[in-house]
């Protein structure tokens, strides 16, 4: 059992590797990024390309995850009455700005990104889905605790500090608040670069939920790129949120 569970989780990193490389890789490649044997790799490439979760090219000896894989679970992330609403919402706001969009969401104590449509311009904000912070140090989680009570958050953020390492900077509940209630009153919230110097998020909270879970969405960009264009990017991203 033990042995299964592993070669199940070293199936979802193998995913991860192809969603941060987003193109397709070689045995070596994917070897190098999990550090796992050679054999175990080729065996559980064997596997999903046997089962048509990863497609392989005998040309270029290169595997990629398939289509089955790219529409597995899409729904997820749907609105009920509207499947495809925040999916083309992000896509159109990246196109409109050319930047990076995030989703992202509260995982017990910290913000989670869902899913992220990456920008193509050679200097950008570069996230990974599944990507893990303290909700107090970013744009989409101080949005999306605008959506709770202050002693709701105060909790989280005392479970925050609680589960610190050694050495890590704690939560200054007050401080951070205070930061929420200005986000309630605008709308939206720009983060300075605290986690990715050099670059910043202005966000919003989505005004459905899917299952009662809220959502925020925010444009991520270097940080001199997004204050030059802060006006239009807010407006973009008001737009787009609207949709949602």
């Amino acid at each position: 059992m033990q042995r299964s569970v592993k070669s199940a989780a070293r199936a979802f990193d193998l995913l991860e590797v192809f969603e941060r490389q987003r193109k397709p890789l070689r045995v070596s490649d994917l070897v190098e990024a999990l550090d796992a044997p050679q054999s175990s790799v080729s065996m559980l490439l064997k596997t999903l390309v046997s089962d048509g979760y990863i497609d392989f090219s005998p040309t270029t000896r290169e595997y990629c995850p398939s289509m089955r894989v790219a529409n597995l679970c899409g729904w997820v992330s749907h609105l009920p009455d509207r499947p495809r609403a925040i999916e083309q919402a992000m896509q159109q706001l990246a196109q409109t700005t050319g930047e990076t969009i995030v989703l992202g969401r509260l995982d017990c104590t910290h913000l989670q990104y869902v899913s992220v449509v990456h920008s193509k311009q050679a200097v950008r904000f570069t996230p990974v889905v599944g990507t893990k912070r303290p909700p107090h140090l970013t744009a989409t989680g101080i949005m999306l605790m605008t959506a709770m009570d202050n002693d709701r958050i105060s909790l989280l953020l005392r479970r925050h500090n609680a589960e610190l390492d050694v050495g890590c900077k704690p939560a200054h509940v007050t401080d951070i608040l205070t930061e929420v209630a200005k986000a309630r009153e605008l709308g939206h919230y720009q983060s300075a670069g605290v986690l990715n110097p050099g670059h910043a998020v202005i966000a919003m909270l989505l005004p459905s939920t899917i299952r009662g879970q809220r959502l925020a969405m925010g444009i991520g960009a270097p940080q001199v790129r997004l204050q030059l264009h802060r006006s239009h990017y807010l407006d973009q991203l008001i737009a787009a949120v609207a949709q949602c």
